[in-house]
């Protein structure tokens, strides 16, 4: 019962992260805010992460912990609802004109009697394209992925930590490989409902691609996934044995950090991780954007491939991953050396991206000026 409430507990906050990523390119729209700033609401999600991962992680484990999952999930559906909030708040679409302020005059200056209806611009273009945000309601978008990144602390080391606990050694692997199974559906649930909704224009909404309707449904999983933890017990008995399980023991805070950082192992873990997820969440947050810019692409249609063109190669990282270290038997060290240089190069062939820059085509108004031309 543990494993397939952790399971959909994966699902659920794997979908929203993945939804979330796929969804910036229409926030940064909603509120005519910069990339730069779109950046920093997404890293507000690691923000909540960091602010509560160290205690949960050691504390939590002494504490019963199928509950404070349970209350993670919770926090994570309010972290949700609170992202959503902004569109109910926002106000009503209005569609901006480009009509001339003379539209409504029925005298013109005489210098404009043989010109469009489309004024000229009033001031010369800047050299530089800035935004001035609409409102100061896409606080609320980061405040929100503050909570949801707090909201998903406890999930993954107390489930992982209560699976190891009370599996059996010839299960575990089997357990963990559930795990990540749900770690891919997550996702790719998440792009077809990020897909799904992208299309969904001004008439259900206030904005065009209706993204505060996905995150809403998000926030419903997450809360609903997290119900059964309230019943489960503080313990179980390990599998194949009767007694009770014994009481864990006291271990100081800080000499088991430093044990942590002298581990050679752990440390390769972690440099894998930063280069992991530094990489992937760049690009699953800024990748539909630049497909749309550079190759022309719908936001529903470049947020589909962005899932179409890593779940597949995931899926076959985890079971050439898992055959290649068993046929080889490699040990956890190797192992770890290899994750790092790999890694290393997944990272810097991102930087690929610098070169694949279309040529801008020229559009009248927008690269080329009106001035001359009658429309």
């Amino acid at each position: 019962v543990f494993l397939l409430a952790l399971s959909l507990a994966f699902v659920g906050k794997t979908m929203s992260g993945a939804y979330m990523n796929s969804m910036y390119t229409q926030i940064e729209k909603q509120f005519n805010i910069p990339a730069s700033l779109v950046g920093i609401i997404n890293g507000s999600f690691e923000i909540g992460n960091l602010l509560l991962i160290a205690f949960v992680s050691y504390f939590g484990a002494k504490l019963h912990r199928p509950r404070i999952i349970a209350l993670g999930c919770t926090i994570l559906s309010f972290g949700c609802l609170l992202i959503s909030l902004p569109h109910f708040l926002f106000g009503r679409y209005h569609i901006e004109s480009s009509i001339s302020q003379w539209e409504n005059f029925s005298v013109m200056p005489l210098c404009l009697a043989n010109q469009s209806l489309f004024s000229l611009p009033t001031e010369e273009p800047s050299t530089e394209c800035e935004k001035e945000p609409r409102s100061l309601l896409w606080i609320f978008v980061m405040v929100g992925n503050i909570v949801r990144g707090m909201g998903e602390t406890p999930i993954m080391p107390l489930g992982i930590s209560y699976l190891e606990d009370f599996a059996k050694a010839e299960n575990s692997p089997f357990y963990l490989g559930c795990l990540h199974t749900a770690t891919v559906i997550g996702p790719f649930l998440g792009f077809l409902l990020a897909s799904f909704c992208a299309e969904l224009f001004v008439d259900l909404g206030s904005v065009d691609a209706a993204w505060w309707l996905g995150i809403l449904f998000c926030a419903l999983l997450n809360l609903l996934v997290g119900i059964p933890f309230w019943f489960l017990p503080k313990s179980l008995v390990k599998e194949g044995e009767k007694n009770q399980p014994e009481e864990m023991s006291e271990t100081n805070f800080i000499p088991f950090l430093k044990a942590l950082f002298r581990n050679t192992v752990y440390m390769l873990f972690i440099c894998i991780t930063v280069l992991q997820f530094s990489a992937f969440n760049g690009m699953i947050s800024f990748m539909p954007k630049f497909l749309e810019q550079q190759f022309g692409k719908s936001a529903s249609d470049a947020i589909f491939l962005i899932g179409v063109y890593n779940l597949p190669v995931i899926c076959v990282g985890y079971f050439f991953g898992g055959l290649f270290m068993k046929k080889l038997k490699i040990n956890t060290y190797e192992a770890a050396n290899i994750a790092f240089w790999v890694s290393l190069l997944d990272y810097l062939l991102y930087f690929a991206a610098y070169w694949t820059i279309c040529d801008i085509s020229q559009v009248a108004g927008l690269t080329v000026s009106y001035e001359g031309y009658v429309l």
